[in-house]
């Protein structure tokens, strides 16, 4: 489940939630309980499994990261 950066518009807290795309709408900020919130965009983590020639998961990534890429831009 992806992590969402947000930071409330009301009291400045920052935090962060794991909760899904299709929820992110329904977060509240654990500090003053506002639902004005901006979502703080930045790396977000995302686990991206394949099948391997074995038949147990595997990251999608070639180079072995198990995050499903290293964003390096070393992939051809």
């Amino acid at each position: 489940m992806p992590t969402y950066a947000f930071r409330c518009q009301s009291c400045g807290n920052r935090f962060e939630v794991e909760t899904s795309w299709s929820q992110k709408g329904e977060t509240r900020c654990p500090e003053c309980g506002s639902s004005s919130l901006k979502e703080n965009f930045g790396m977000y983590t995302l686990t991206v499994l394949a099948p391997s020639a074995d038949g147990e998961a595997a990251p999608a990534c070639a180079c072995g990261n198990p995050m499903g890429g290293c964003g390096l831009g070393i992939h051809q």
